[in-house]
């Protein structure tokens, strides 16, 4: 007998890439940890590491940009992991070019940023990004579950 949560799969949400839709874009990464029947330490994880990732989207991938583009939030668990992927089309990112913040400097010594992707790599197991063709991004976050 399986739980009801083994297997969720939400359709994708998509919302204008801007911080007034930020909190519909959480809503929803809530809603489907909820579904999912996540450990309260599991669901943190996951939506602050989606926080962090959406909120660099619309502050940096479509900065610029005359209007925000579209940002697409998946959410996927089976029993083994939960997969957040997101995906948008604004200009192409290289997680290589971030510079590793230090959490550990003295608040006045640290540099501005980088703190997020600190945190999405810190809290969860896996982080895949690759370009979209033609254009765009996709960031796969994967949190694995423990096992009974």
């Amino acid at each position: 007998m399986s739980d009801a949560g083994d297997h969720v799969e939400m359709e994708a949400v998509v919302h204008e890439a801007s911080r007034e839709r930020l909190g519909d874009l959480l809503a929803f990464v809530d809603r489907a940890c909820a579904h999912a029947a996540l450990a309260s330490d599991v669901a943190f994880d996951v939506r602050l590491a989606t926080e962090e990732a959406v909120t660099n989207v619309i502050e940096h991938g479509y900065a610029g940009a005359e209007t925000p583009g579209p940002i697409s939030v998946r959410f996927h668990r089976d029993p083994q992991q939960v997969v957040v992927t997101i995906d948008d089309l604004a200009s192409p990112f290289d997680p290589a070019t971030i510079r590793p913040a230090d959490p550990s400097a003295p608040l006045e010594k640290r540099r501005i940023g980088g703190l997020g992707w600190h945190f999405v790599t810190r809290v969860m197991d896996e982080v895949r990004h690759e370009l979209r063709h033609p254009r765009g991004n996709r960031l796969t976050l994967v949190k694995r579950l423990a096992t009974h």
